[in-house]
């Protein structure tokens, strides 16, 4: 599944020319009467498409597009009325069909390992892992079946990832926390980071991302969290599962991150501040104290996101005076 050539169709290519009943049967939805046996071979944006292409319909800024576009339209369930009839596959998760449809694209290869990969003595790998070019997995890492080290990440010793597990480019797993301590003297000394890094399974880290290793207890990411690039998580930090962060975002050490929430770009977590399950943290959020459960915050210092937002509109308001 690649980019067009000259002459191709638009947007991203199916292995091959599908069937949209036997999609729809597959993956669940509707289809208006007219799209059935209609076939596609690509799926491309509304502004893109020909006839053979399915177009995502996924947001409202796309609905003007759509309403004259030639494509076979893959609509949201929450935009279907405001798509005229005819050639729709209506979906509640229509996001979701996409990302099933590209994944089509990249299934069955054979995991390998690079010929520049460095795989030290001790180092324990499952079956089917991919690693890429100029990745190192250090001796007394252990990495389970079905995960993937992109090129040039490095994942230290005392670190276990799980099965599935994503590690993107250029990422570091399990370097030591960031930990200095003053003596009576005055001299600075590392405390050593000896509790290493456990990563669920189905967890994503995402390209340049740090995981520093914990103390006396290891840092933790939990099954299916997901994080975006340049994210760093300090030492004995606890991600929870289902978790969702966005790029750029810090996590100082031996902070709580509880179960499905969602932060922003370049929000930062203070150190021992634990945050609720649920919770939202907006982008750039500075959270210097605990947030409950199922709580939106924003600003600096980061509190309820409708507090933040009176407080910006009064302060505008003063300027305007």
């Amino acid at each position: 599944m690649c980019p067009p050539s000259e002459g191709q169709l638009p947007g991203i290519a199916l292995p091959k020319p599908a069937l949209l009943d036997d999609l729809c049967s597959r993956l669940g939805g509707s289809l208006d009467p007219s799209a059935a046996g209609l076939v596609i071979e690509a799926v491309a944006e509304p502004s893109q498409s020909s006839p053979r292409c399915l177009a995502p319909v996924l947001s409202r800024r796309f609905v003007a597009e759509a309403r004259t576009c030639p494509a076979v339209l893959l609509v949201d369930g929450s935009l279907a009325s405001l798509i005229p009839q005819g050639r729709r596959w209506v979906h509640e998760f229509a996001a979701w069909v996409l990302a099933c449809l590209l994944e089509d694209g990249h299934g069955g290869a054979v995991a390998q390992r690079h010929r520049t990969a460095v795989v030290e003595e001790g180092a324990a790998v499952g079956q089917n892992v991919d690693i890429g070019p100029g990745a190192v997995l250090m001796g007394g890492c252990e990495v389970l079946d079905g995960s993937t080290i992109g090129p040039n990440a490095v994942i230290f010793p005392c670190v276990r990832l799980g099965r599935r597990v994503v590690v993107g480019a250029g990422a570091i797993v399990g370097r030591p926390g960031f930990g200095w301590v003053t003596g009576p003297a005055g001299e600075v000394r590392r405390m050593p980071q000896p509790g290493g890094v456990v990563v669920e399974d189905d967890v994503e880290i995402g390209a340049l991302a740090t995981i520093d290793s914990g103390t006396l207890r290891p840092t933790v990411l939990e099954r299916g969290c997901k994080l975006d690039a340049h994210v760093h998580v300090g030492h004995n930090v606890r991600i929870g599962a289902g978790t969702m962060i966005a790029a750029q975002a810090g996590f100082a050490g031996s902070s709580r991150i509880g179960s499905g929430v969602l932060v922003g770009g370049q929000a930062g977590v203070a150190d021992h501040v634990v945050v609720g399950d649920g919770a939202r943290l907006a982008g750039k959020a500075g959270v210097i104290g605990n947030v409950p459960p199922a709580t939106t915050v924003a600003g600096y210092p980061a509190v309820e996101r409708m507090r933040w937002l009176r407080s910006i509109a009064k302060a505008l308001r003063g300027q305007s005076t």
